[in-house]
């Protein structure tokens, strides 16, 4: 295995970050950055929701180090809607499935860290030995945990202070540990190979 991508899996991750102010922070490891169409849309329908107009000011501006990825799903998901047909559950996650699991975006010599804000939304979703290798998972308090391990950001708990302050409650969630670890390693890697050092 060798280029490692992150995924954003849900809207967690992306609604906790811009209440803090710091959407860029998922940036900072360098990596390619996959968000599923249907999870921004769900981060953004709403234009007075919590968030939503830094996340879409954010993806546009971003567009150079994001990937907006269109997805089966959505398409589904909208064709339901016009057929009056109630749509299934779990759009986003769906969604980000689709992507993992979608070649063109990532393929078989990669790894993808799939970002989520509780676990427990895709805990079980891959279950094969190949996925298990390639499809690790991360919660976003480990995400910001491994920054400021890695002196990337100065702390953790200060982002969901910020979120907090803004009204975001988020979960401080972990993954079992030894999804954790591996996770955790793969950032790591990543993070300590960089030369930039900065605290932002």
């Amino acid at each position: 295995m060798s280029a490692l991508r992150i995924l954003i899996m849900d809207t967690g991750p992306l609604i906790t970050l811009a209440a803090a102010g710091s959407l860029d922070y998922l940036l900072l490891p360098g990596l390619p950055v996959l968000v599923p169409d249907a999870i921004l849309y769900e981060a953004t329908i709403k234009s007075d929701a919590l968030g939503a107009a830094d996340i879409l000011d954010w993806s546009q501006d971003r567009a150079k180090h994001i990937q907006i990825i269109a997805t089966r799903t959505l398409t589904a998901y909208f064709a339901s809607l016009e057929l009056g047909i109630k749509p299934e559950s779990g759009l986003g996650e769906r969604a980000a499935v689709e992507v993992a699991r979608n070649t063109p975006y990532l393929g078989e010599d990669e790894q993808a860290l799939l970002l989520t804000e509780d676990d427990r939304l895709i805990r079980g979703t891959f279950v094969t030995m190949n996925d298990d290798q390639r499809i690790m998972r991360m919660t976003t308090f480990d995400y910001l945990d491994a920054l400021e391990q890695a002196q990337k950001i100065n702390s953790a708990d200060e982002v969901y202070k910020r979120a907090e302050d803004a009204g975001r409650l988020a979960s401080k969630r972990s993954l079992e540990q030894e999804k954790h670890e591996q996770a955790l390693s793969a950032l790591n890697k990543v993070l300590s190979s960089s030369a930039n050092r900065n605290l932002i």
